[in-house]
């Protein structure tokens, strides 16, 4: 027997005013203390919150009834008193539909959902469900959207429709992932696994294809098992063990299928009838694999009686067929046809054709109500789309004015820039030039003396003569190089960037060929570059052609000066 993880989230957490009075201080203690929905519910929780109820109804609070009405009707679902939960169900619908309390009305019509699912009716169930789900999606309550739409998958599962059964768990699913809900997803992973066996027992697929089935299924369950670990939610441990039994039973893996059951057997049996009924129908279903016919009998008779006091008509249906195929094993014909006919119509009855109608069309017209609104959002996001078009063109033109305004004051500004930089420039290189011919002059004086000292130096005694060449020797070295220190500084400090495009750029240039090129960068002659670096005529010139080549300039008309001017 195939277990459905049912396990709507209690609602906790409720803030409610409490300050009508000193009666009410003790409701109000009772509903910060009593909160959570315990998992075994004793005669004294009852007797609690109805003496709550009767408080708060004495004194007139409304608000305060309701929660306190909403408390009383989860106990009785929990407890699986589905005539109470029902009655007070009606209690609290009413009142909140006097004080339009959204997040009330949506919490009783999820109880009815899940109330109205356990008595087997399930088109009340769908439609109770339904409006729920509206109302929390109003809210975005995605907790409770997952609750309610887990219910509606397992509504679908009952009616064997699997494939839309599948599809409630896959977004439950990804929701809870999202969420990092452990207990979503646990739930979502265990309904995934049944629907798996499910499919492969009532559809008719080939041995192999149930071998894979199965094997879906039980990964998927067990997996359910380590989030739900997480939870401590024992109830929910039950239904997932009586879940991996029967897959462990389809597989032929006894061991692991009575390992399970027994655990379920005796968590179910103080926590839940219904799925401790569940639990025993799986353990005859194993018992009668194992040959174990008479006990396996014993078992669903006693079932039997539970399921009827219970009201729980869908067990009953699973028990009827069981017992009529036991029977008929058995050869006992007469009590075989017996069942065989109350199942037939008991079934009949819960999952008739009308009932599947009318979830469809429940569905359908959900579905309609929903495309119509998303019709609308669209309607009005294209009319926003339209607007915010208009305005955006209508600042894109502004803003083009103002920046084409901006452009030709700051064109202006920069070519006004550039003329100064390019004057700046211009007086600069004059000063530059002017500095050369300077030091020019001065080398050429200074060329002057030391013609003159060679020129006493023969009219002088031997010994002179030797300090008159040191002299001399001096003179000449400091020349060149103190010339080219003096003409490098002022190069740099008005061409900056120079030199380090010309590296960028020819990184295998020598040290004098980078000399070279700043004297060609000038357009100096190359008598000047001469009197700078102390080269002959001759050997600038064979320089020059060898930077030619460096530059791969072919072409005969195009200058070194203007080529490097182009850097």
């Amino acid at each position: 027997m195939i277990v459905i993880v049912v396990g709507c989230t209690d609602t906790t957490n409720r803030q409610i005013d409490v300050s009508q009075g000193n009666k009410l201080l003790g409701i109000d203690s009772l509903l910060k203390n009593g909160i959570d929905i315990p998992d075994l519910v004793t005669d004294e929780d009852f007797v609690m919150w109805e003496q709550a109820v009767n408080l708060a109804h004495a004194v007139n609070n409304d608000e305060v009834e309701l929660e306190c009405l909403i408390r009383l009707f989860e106990l009785n679902e929990k407890a699986e008193n589905f005539d109470d939960a029902v009655e007070t169900g009606n209690r609290a619908l009413h009142i909140a539909k006097e004080l339009d309390k959204k997040k009330s009305l949506a919490d009783i019509y999820r109880l009815f959902g899940k109330t109205y699912y356990h008595l087997a009716i399930f088109h009340k169930a769908f439609e109770n469900l339904d409006i729920a789900l509206k109302l929390y999606t109003e809210l975005n309550d995605t907790t409770n959207i997952q609750d309610v739409m887990n219910m509606q998958g397992n509504v679908y599962f009952s009616y064997n429709d699997f494939d839309m059964a599948y599809s409630y768990y896959e977004k439950n699913l990804e929701l809870g992932k999202a969420r990092n809900d452990n207990n979503a997803i646990s739930k979502a992973l265990v309904n995934i696994g049944v629907v798996f066996t499910e499919r492969a027992l009532k559809l008719g697929v080939s041995e192999d294809s149930i071998e894979y089935f199965n094997q879906q299924a039980i990964e998927y369950i067990i997996n359910s098992m380590v989030f739900n670990n997480k939870t401590n939610q024992r109830l929910a441990t039950a239904e997932i063990q009586s879940n991996l039994a029967e897959v462990y039973r389809i597989a032929g893996d006894y061991d692991n299928a009575l390992i399970n059951i027994k655990d379920a057997l005796i968590i179910s049996k103080e926590l839940s009838s219904r799925v401790y009924i569940w639990s025993n129908i799986t353990y005859s279903n194993i018992l009668v694999d194992l040959d174990s016919i008479e006990a396996a009998e014993r078992i669903l008779i006693l079932v039997e009686k539970l399921a009827k006091d219970d009201d729980y008509d869908e067990l009953l249906i699973t028990i009827y067929s069981s017992l009529s195929k036991i029977y008929d094993k058995q050869e006992k014909y007469e009590l075989a046809y017996f069942y065989y006919r109350e199942y037939s119509k008991l079934s009949q009855s819960i999952f008739s054709v009308d009932h599947k109608k009318q979830i469809d069309a429940i569905k359908l017209a959900r579905e309609l109500e929903n495309e119509e609104k998303q019709q609308e959002i669209e309607t009005q996001n294209t009319l926003y789309q339209t607007m915010i078009i208009f305005f955006l063109l209508f600042s894109v033109i502004i803003i083009i004015l103002l920046f084409y305004s901006r452009l030709r004051q700051r064109s202006r500004n920069i070519n006004l820039e550039n003329t100064l930089l390019e004057e700046r420039l211009e007086t600069r290189n004059r000063e530059l030039t002017t500095r050369i011919m300077a030091l020019i002059q001065r080398h050429e004086a200074e060329k002057e003396i030391v013609k003159k000292l060679v020129t006493l130096k023969l009219k002088l005694n031997r010994e002179n003569q030797k300090e008159v060449s040191d002299i001399v020797r001096g003179m000449s070295f400091k020349q060149n190089d103190q010339l080219w220190k003096e003409f490098e500084i002022r190069f740099e400090s008005v061409h900056k960037e120079f030199f380090t495009k010309l590296a960028y750029n020819f990184p295998e240039l020598t040290t004098n060929e980078k000399r070279l090129c700043a004297f060609l960068y000038l357009d100096m002659s190359s008598k000047d570059i001469s009197a700078i670096t102390g080269q002959s005529i001759r050997a600038l010139n064979v320089a020059r052609t060898r930077l030619r080549k460096r530059f791969n300039l072919t072409n005969d008309t195009q200058s070194i000066s203007g080529f490097l001017n182009s850097l």
